[in-house]
């Protein structure tokens, strides 16, 4: 099936060159357009370059929304009929199913109501890892999405790494986790790096063992389904090493600094 992007930052990138390593596409059969239509020609990697937004809807089955959230509907609604018969994904953050059906649906008098609109619609919130095929994405419980139609989302997202269905109230507290979660990790990565090289170690080396560390306990904790708090009592034992940089942690307030990056999201809202 030809895949379509309406927008191509870095999100779009990122999906895009996820599907492409896991095999799922082929440049040649994704549809993009954005709004630098020379710019996105030059970094284009074989993939098939739009002027418009109707061109890729026109084209492809499957259509990533990937603008910044206040700039879809100005997008979206002029091309309402080119996408009947696509199957429409949103990767702008804050707009849920009944935002979609707002803006793609219009009365006979040319008003807005909230109502059915005829095109198959679901909101997602990837995140950056999805370029390598690792990456968390949240879906919406909400869509019109036929049986078989979610498989194929499923299937296509799954690709690119761990799908989580959550309901609407919560979809914008799980994406600011799992999509803004890359940068608070990577600040991490950064810290603990820099303290091994603090001490000798060469920093691109260290860079490595710790991203690989961060990697091996997310996957420990997801496989074997144990409690965080349980792996740290598992490596934290009495008078070894560990316990006293787990004890300098609490005693620098860690849990609550994490905590806060996502008190900084809510509270700005």
């Amino acid at each position: 099936m030809k895949i379509g992007f309406i927008g191509f930052g870095h999100m779009a990138t990122a999906i895009f060159n996820g599907l492409v390593r896991a095999n799922f596409v082929e440049p040649r059969e994704v549809y993009a357009c954005a709004s630098d239509y020379e710019k996105l020609k030059e970094r284009a990697a074989g993939l098939h370059v739009c002027r418009t937004a109707s061109e890729v809807a026109q084209e492809a089955g499957i259509v990533f929304v990937c603008v910044k959230p206040g700039q879809v509907e100005e997008i979206i609604r002029p091309i309402r009929n080119d996408l009947r018969g696509c199957i429409l994904i949103s990767v702008a953050f804050g707009l849920d199913f009944d935002a979609y059906e707002k803006m793609l649906s219009v009365s006979s008098s040319g008003e807005t109501v909230i109502t059915d609109s005829g095109i198959k619609h679901i909101s997602i919130i990837p995140n950056t890892p999805c370029e390598v095929c690792q990456g968390i994405t949240i879906i919406e419980d909400k869509h019109n999405l036929s049986d078989p139609e979610l498989e194929i989302v499923k299937s296509l997202l799954k690709k690119i790494g761990e799908i989580e269905f959550v309901s609407t109230e919560k979809m914008w507290l799980a994406g600011e986790v799992s999509s803004c979660g890359p940068a608070f990790a990577a600040m991490f990565i950064e810290a603990l790096g820099d303290a091994g090289a603090k001490y000798g170690l060469d920093r691109e080396s260290a860079y490595r063992i710790v991203s690989q560390m961060v990697a091996g306990t997310g996957r420990l904790q997801i496989e074997m389904a144990k409690n965080p708090g349980q792996m740290v009592d598992e490596v934290a034992t009495p008078g070894g090493v560990t316990i006293r940089g787990v004890t300098a942690l609490k005693e620098a307030n860690f849990h609550d600094v994490v905590a806060r990056a996502i008190d900084g999201i809510e509270e700005s809202k």
